[in-house]
């Protein structure tokens, strides 16, 4: 039996990703039983929110009306939560995976993180989105340092049951000299997602197109309609982003918390040998 993965571990940047896949080979049934028991309500009320969204789109740009509706609006509202929710789900199990002692958590104790942080979260995010956006605004590369350095927000606030003060300024603390490290860890884990879903999502699009020839449905509508219902059936697939966010945490902690023990234990050694030096003079 293969060994469990040890979250709390200095990691250099080919076993963040690496002990990601891992993780998720080993933990993939518990945490996709709870992914769909958690989210699947809000993953489907965004999917059909989507797809009246889409019909109601084509026709009111069809008529010269604008799109911005009251369905408009409500998708985007579910979209939002489903994506909480999901991100809620993962940071929860990964949290409680630690807390037992690298073993899984079962679908109702994840749920009742889920439960206990979803407001501090779905607030949390709208600060931080807001930030970064501000931050493309006036620059763009403030914006990317901020959304590099924000991405370690949420995963501090479930794992360290912090606010999000706290956790605003321990992410610059943990991510000081660490940034480029963290950067490439999220290109790389985007990287990875993006070559798997367009080996999905190619094929699914060819067919698609191909089906237009065999109906009355414009090329138009047949990928939008395409989009949508890959998006939501992949969607399980953006857990892995957050597992490598979460690789890197852990190992950020460890690096800083060795860091501070050696200094701790150091400063033990000076006040030992003044101590020392002192009785002896007196002496």
């Amino acid at each position: 039996m293969q060994e469990k993965i040890e979250l709390n571990r200095i990691r250099e940047f080919g076993e963040i990703i690496d002990d990601s896949l891992q993780f998720f080979k080993q933990n993939w049934k518990p945490l996709l039983r709870s992914y769909f028991t958690i989210c699947g309500f809000f993953w489907l009320a965004s999917l059909l929110l989507g797809f009246f969204n889409q019909i109601n789109t084509l026709h009111r740009i069809h008529d010269g009306q604008s799109a911005f509706t009251t369905t408009y609006f409500m998708y985007i509202l579910f979209e939002y939560i489903d994506f909480i929710v999901i991100t809620l789900t993962v940071l929860s199990f990964i949290s409680l995976y630690k807390e037992k002692g690298n073993e899984a958590p079962s679908v109702e104790e994840v749920w009742s993180f889920v439960k206990y942080y979803f407001f501090r979260v779905f607030g949390s995010y709208l600060v931080l989105s807001v930030c970064i956006v501000i931050g493309a605004v006036f620059c763009i590369l403030p914006g990317i340092y901020l959304a590099i350095a924000f991405s370690l927000v949420l995963p501090i606030i479930i794992i360290e049951n912090s606010t999000l003060s706290y956790a605003f300024n321990r992410c610059f603390q943990l991510i000081k000299n660490n940034w480029w490290f963290m950067l490439g860890a999220v290109l790389v884990s985007e990287i990875i997602l993006g070559v798997a879903l367009l080996a999905i999502i190619i094929p699914v699009m060819i067919i698609a197109f191909g089906a237009t020839f065999l109906t009355n449905v414009s090329m138009l509508t047949m990928y939008s309609y395409t989009t949508i219902i890959v998006s939501h059936v992949l969607q399980f697939a953006y857990m892995f982003p957050i597992i490598v966010v979460c690789m890197v945490y852990f190992s950020l902690v460890e690096q800083k918390d060795d860091g501070n023990l050696l200094q701790r234990i150091n400063n033990i050694g000076v006040i030992n040998n003044s101590i020392n030096h002192e009785s002896t003079e007196e002496y």
